[in-house]
């Protein structure tokens, strides 16, 4: 199957497509592009394209140079962002509908595919120009779809297994003290919920 992808760095393909910004006029959220709400991603993209435009905000001569910088940011955060959702689709084990059967024959973006590469050789995870997505939202993705690492990073081997078990246990000894010390879902909202009620009375 034919790839389907515009590749993030490709000129041409930001040339067949629409630019975020165009002249003086720029697009923002939504108006700069749809991605599948998958994962909600609106909010941020508004919020990002507002501080690349403070970056790079232009006089009246809107210089080309600025305008390609922007446009070409833009592209790589939509393209960062896609690989990830595809993730969802492109490793569903799921084949119970013509969808799901031809989500799974996708041929993955180039970027997808080096990441899904990278970790069944070795485990790793790497954060690409500062993504949206960290490490541990991949891992959790690849993980649930099914991609398991063959092999492990060898910086693993420095500890012997006996050392490994005490930092993970005390790991969790942190983790489980500081649960303690937390109050309840439950307990939060009344207290919450009492210190707003006092605070209305004040006000009032």
């Amino acid at each position: 199957m034919e790839n389907p992808w515009p590749s993030r760095t490709s000129s041409a393909s930001r040339q067949a497509t629409a630019r975020a910004w165009e002249k003086n006029v720029i697009a923002l959220g939504l108006a700069a592009g749809f991605l599948e709400p998958l994962e909600s991603t609106s909010i941020h993209l508004v919020q990002s394209g507002i501080a690349r435009l403070l970056s790079l905000f232009p006089d009246k001569s809107f210089c080309e140079v600025e305008i390609a910088r922007f446009n070409a940011e833009t592209d790589r955060e939509y393209a960062d962002i896609r690989d990830f959702l595809v993730l969802h689709y492109s490793a569903t084990e799921r084949d119970d509908s013509e969808f799901w059967r031809y989500c799974r024959n996708l041929e993955a973006p180039d970027g997808l595919r080096e990441k899904i590469e990278m970790f069944r050789s070795s485990g790793r995870i790497f954060r690409e120009n500062n993504e949206l997505f960290t490490e541990a939202s991949w891992l959790a993705v690849m993980l649930g779809q099914g991609i398991l690492p063959q092999s492990h990073h060898p910086v693993a081997r420095v500890l012997d297994d006996e050392e490994t078990l005490t930092r993970l246990a005390h790991i969790r000894g942190v983790i489980a003290q500081t649960t303690q010390q937390l109050p309840t879902q439950d307990q939060f909202l009344q207290q919450r919920g009492g210190a707003m009620a006092a605070e209305e009375r004040r006000i009032a």
